[in-house]
Formats: structure tokens, C-alpha cells, sequence
């Protein structure tokens, strides 16, 4: 039996015993979706474990006791803005008791007397709150913005020792009062929070409700990986199930956007509408319709979410795009620290050496107007990575520096969003640590299997800092797929993975929509064609990279992308060789 050191989290809901004998399949239902909607997200953000469910309570292992008490925080922090609109007798709240010690490992589950210890000190918490033993304290003490106040020691059944416990105080401010994962400043937060509505059966078979209902949850559960909405939990939006003036619904949720939805059965096939309203004048910003066979209605109903979402949600989904184009009717002066993020993320996008500096100074404003803005850090980073492999600035190495001092404030203010685990992964290939890449990437995917801007990059992060080309290719061939609108980057990271896996004439269609004034575009048109036999296109072009982009070389894109997976970097070179670059 292996013995391992371990941080153990164990949670357990108040008065179950009560709840289910006043509604006790409703009650078993709420508790799973709080395990799918809040417990399991938050677990693997901040890589833990689910070890088992044991009736209504819930057993987690953490490598680290900072990891397991961030996740325990912001496990509450959500529930209590849950419970805000769910009504107290339907409403669940949990108890988190958090040890720290050697476990003792058989299979797939853990034992001991630290296991036993975090279950009694659950019992000790507060309902709502996180007690934890004196060890974990000690680990745990000064790292995090809590306090902490004693409970002196306390005796267990059936541990010999006395222990010592502290009550967790969780910090109070704005900061805690998110929805969903926290990323911006109070103030901007109103623009982003949206409630999906049951979507309505229009059959006649009233079996089609459960699978309209899990349509909507799916809805919920996909936008929620967001980490720039905040989405209202499906146990609140039960309550308005049947109610059609979205703007008495929006007005009491304080949502600023309503996402609604029918389904119809006909014969073999099952239509699906959908549409996104403004809660404030109920006016429609976007729709869509789908039609599927019913031969394997999960199936579609996974294409008909991942279709929805990706229209939604991300930096060029329809949210950001009304909350650009609001950003453009105001006066700089007024401008938020989300309307900045909004605006420098397009400037980004284009890629161009003219963008490059209004792009950073729009995201260093918004960080300066919003310093816990955790996902203008990220795009910040980005930026500064940007610069850095695309030679925009003499000094490459001072742009790595600042690309890692944002990812690593993003990281620590936010743990959940996938886009900076994912350039955390770059870091580490810059830093040769192909390990701690792949972990990051294998946890991206676990964060957002969904998310067509993430599975995008990520296609590249595969397939040129460390994974399979082939696994890279067919995540960017998934992002497109799945986003029909997509950008022009999404080409860029095809044309990457493709060109590696010695798909000349298709990265060289991908290419022709990628963003043109860009040299790193132009090195893989250069490469392709070389590698095609095409020297005449290839000198053509690589004499255009000289002279438009004369600080950028192919060794210094291998060194800051990075470039560290050998198939990869094996083609780039010998790409570069053919073309004379």
C-alpha cells in the first residue's frame, strides 16, 4: 500500500438528511449539479483530485495545501452567490474541513487517520465556511488573503490526539462576490452576466422536456468555463422556467443577458432554436437554428452546445462584439478597464506592427484600472509573447520577461482560465521543462474541451512546443470546425500544424487567411513553398521578411515561441534551409 503526502478536502451538506425528507429527489439532483457546476471545475483548476462521493459528502486530494484551500475558497464564494436566488428550502450549503498529512494509497482511493481528521474537521465549520487543522494552517498562513482564528484544541472520535483547528476567514470584499470565476473589477462585472432559461419542449411528448432540460444545462455548464461570464447556475434559473417577460427576469437576476431556447420533435429529426436578448429591452441580439437526426440525440446535442457557445462566447463571440462596438461610442476618459481589455484584444488581433503598441497600452490600462483583472494580464502576456517571437521589438528576451511577469500575476489571480495555463505551458518549453508543458496542456483540455480560441492554440502549443503534431493538428481542424467564424489566428494555428505534419498546399490555404502583414505568416508561406519545390515564391517572400521585417529570424521564432518538439523543429529547420532563411 503506498503511503504519499497529501493535502485532503472533504465537504458535506448541511442538514441533507432534512432536505430529502422535505424533497429528496430534488435534493439529490441539486447536489449533482453542484458537483458538476461548481465543485468539479474548481477542482481541476487548481489540480485536484475527486476521489469518490460518499452520499452528500465529497472527498478531494491536493498536491498542495495553497491549491486546496484557493479551491475550497472559491467553492463557497460561489455557492453563496448561488444560494442568493435559490429558496431556503431548496437551498444547499456546505461545510469544507481541509487536513494535511500522509495518506495511505489503495487503487483509486485513499485512507487514514488524515482522511478521518478532514472529515471531523468539516463538522466543525460553519455552514458555508472552512475549518483546517494547525498543519495545514502553518502551510498555508500569509500565502493567501484569508485569516484565520482559533478553535482551540479539539477532541475527535476515534483519534487519540487532540487537534488543533482554525476557522477560515474568508476575505469579504468585492472581489468574492462573483457569480463565477473572478476576473474583473465590481464595476464591470454587470456587462457580463447572462442566465440561460430552460429551453421550452414544443412537442407533444412530454418525454423531450428532460432533453431540452439538458440542452440548457449543458448551455450552463459550457459558458461557465468562460472565465469573462458569469453565468447563473441552472438550480436558480428553475424558478423561471415558463416565464416570457425576460426583462422582469433580467431585472431581478441582474443579468444583462437572457440565452433562450425551444425544441421541436418532428418525425426523425428534433429542431433546436436559439436566441441570446437583451434583458433590459428584450430585444433579440442573435439567433440560430439547428436541425438534427433524433438517431443519436446526444450526439447533437453536444454539436448544437459547442455550435452555440462558440458563437457566444470568447473574444470575437457575439458578447465581446456588442461590448466592443459600446466600447467605440465612448469617450476615452470613460472608457472601463473591460471596455480596454475588449479594445486592445482587437488591436491584438491584427497582428500588424502598427497595432502593436496601442494594443499593449489598451491592456496595461485596463490592468492599471483593474489590477485583479486576471484575464487582461493573460492578454497582456500574450502581447508582450507576441512581440517576442515576432521580433516587434529589439529586445526579445526583455519581452519573454514581461510575457512571464503577467502570466504569473494572471495564474495567482485567477487559476481557472485555460488560455493561461496555456501560455504558462510556452513558459515552461521556454524554460526546457517539456514536463511541466505537457501538464499544463493535458490540464487546458481538462479545463475547456470545448472552447474553439483555446483548442485553436493549443493545436499549436501541441504540436510545436511538446505533444503529438497529429493531436495538434486535429484540435485546430476541432477549433474550426466547431467555429465557423473564426478569426484569422485560427488559420494561422492550422497553417502551423499542418505545415509540420508536411501538409504543404493545405497550410498554404490556411496561410492565405491568416493575418497578412505578419511575419511569421510569411516564414511558413516561405517554408511551404520551399518545401514544395516552389524556390522562386520562397526567396520572393523570404526577401520580403528582410526588408519589412529586418529584426526577425527564424532561430529567434524557434527560441521564443518556442520550438522545442523535435518533429517540429526538425521541419522548420530544414524548411528554413531550402529557403535560404
Amino acid at each position: 500500500m503506498e503511503r504519499r503526502l497529501a493535502a485532503i478536502l472533504i465537504a458535506d451538506v448541511v442538514g441533507y438528511g432534512r432536505l430529502s425528507r422535505i424533497d429528496e429527489e430534488g435534493t439529490r439532483a441539486r447536489f449533482q449539479t453542484d458537483l458538476k457546476e461548481i465543485f468539479e471545475p474548481r477542482i481541476a483548476a487548481h489540480h485536484g483530485r475527486l476521489v469518490k462521493t460518499m452520499g452528500d459528502g465529497i472527498l478531494v486530494e491536493f498536491r498542495s495545501m495553497v491549491g486546496a484551500l484557493r479551491c475550497a475558497i472559491e467553492i463557497q464564494q460561489q455557492k453563496a452567490q448561488v444560494n442568493k436566488f435559490v429558496p431556503p428550502e431548496q437551498r444547499l450549503d456546505f461545510r469544507i474541513g481541509i487536513n494535511l498529512g500522509d495518506i495511505l494509497v489503495e487503487g483509486e482511493d485513499i485512507h487514514g487517520d488524515v482522511v478521518n481528521i478532514a472529515d471531523r474537521l468539516q463538522g466543525l465549520a460553519e455552514p458555508g465556511g472552512i475549518a483546517i487543522s494547525a498543519p495545514a494552517c502553518d502551510q498555508v498562513r500569509g500565502k493567501l488573503p484569508v485569516g484565520f482564528t482559533s478553535l482551540g484544541n479539539q477532541k475527535m472520535k476515534s483519534i487519540a490526539e487532540p487537534v488543533e483547528v482554525y476557522r477560515v476567514l474568508i476575505d469579504p470584499g468585492p472581489e468574492s462576490k462573483s457569480a463565477g470565476p473572478r476576473l474583473i473589477a465590481e464595476d464591470d462585472r454587470k456587462s457580463l452576466v447572462i442566465a440561460v432559461l430552460p429551453f421550452e419542449n414544443l412537442s407533444s411528448d412530454d418525454g423531450w422536456t428532460r432533453l431540452a432540460d439538458g440542452l440548457s444545462a449543458d448551455m450552463i455548464g459550457d459558458l461557465a468555463r468562460y472565465p469573462d461570464l458569469a453565468v447563473l447556475s441552472r438550480q436558480t434559473m428553475q424558478a423561471y422556467r415558463g416565464l416570457s417577460d425576460t426583462r422582469s427576469v433580467g431585472r431581478e437576476l441582474n443579468a444583462n443577458y437572457m440565452l433562450e431556447g425551444t425544441l421541436q420533435a418532428i418525425g426523425q429529426r428534433v429542431r433546436v432554436a436559439v436566441q441570446l436578448v437583451d434583458a433590459r429591452t428584450g430585444a433579440s441580439l442573435w439567433s440560430a437554428r439547428f436541425e438534427e437526426a433524433t438517431d443519436d440525440f446526444f450526439v447533437m446535442q453536444d454539436r448544437v452546445t459547442q455550435s452555440v457557445i462558440n458563437a457566444l462566447a470568447g473574444d470575437f463571440g457575439k458578447l465581446a462584439t456588442i461590448g466592443r462596438e459600446a466600447a467605440r461610442r465612448k469617450l476615452p476618459s470613460s472608457l472601463s478597464a473591460y471596455d480596454c481589455y475588449l479594445l486592445g484584444v482587437e488591436l491584438h488581433d491584427r497582428f500588424t506592427t502598427r497595432t502593436r503598441a496601442e494594443a499593449i497600452r489598451m491592456l496595461s490600462r485596463a490592468v492599471e484600472l483593474a489590477p485583479s483583472f486576471a484575464r487582461a494580464w493573460m492578454m497582456l502576456g500574450l502581447a508582450h509573447a507576441v512581440d517576442a517571437c515576432h521580433a516587434f521589438t529589439p529586445d526579445s528576451a526583455a519581452s519573454v520577461k514581461r510575457w512571464r511577469k503577467c502570466i504569473e500575476t494572471a495564474v495567482a489571480l485567477d487559476p481557472s482560465d485555460p488560455m493561461t495555463h496555456l501560455y504558462k505551458g510556452d513558459l515552461c518549453g521556454i524554460d526546457g521543462d517539456l514536463r511541466g508543458a505537457a501538464e499544463e496542456y493535458d490540464l487546458v483540455l481538462t479545463l475547456a474541451p470545448n472552447n474553439a480560441d483555446v483548442l485553436s492554440t493549443l493545436g499549436s502549443s501541441r504540436t510545436l512546443v511538446c505533444g503529438s503534431p497529429d493531436e495538434g493538428c486535429a484540435l485546430a481542424e476541432r477549433a474550426l470546425r466547431i467555429n465557423p467564424q473564426a478569426p484569422g489566428a485560427f488559420y494561422a494555428h492550422h497553417a502551423r500544424t499542418t505545415f509540420v505534419a508536411g501538409r504543404y498546399t493545405e497550410s498554404l490555404s490556411s496561410l492565405r487567411k491568416s493575418p497578412p502583414d505578419n511575419p511569421v505568416t510569411l516564414m511558413f508561406r516561405a517554408l511551404c513553398h520551399a518545401s514544395l519545390g516552389e524556390m522562386t515564391q520562397a526567396q520572393t517572400i523570404a526577401n520580403l521578411i528582410a526588408v519589412k521585417f529586418p529584426r526577425f529570424t527564424v532561430e529567434n521564432f524557434i527560441q521564443t515561441y518556442p520550438v522545442t518538439n523535435p518533429p517540429a523543429l526538425a521541419a522548420i529547420k530544414e524548411g528554413a534551409r531550402l529557403a535560404g532563411m
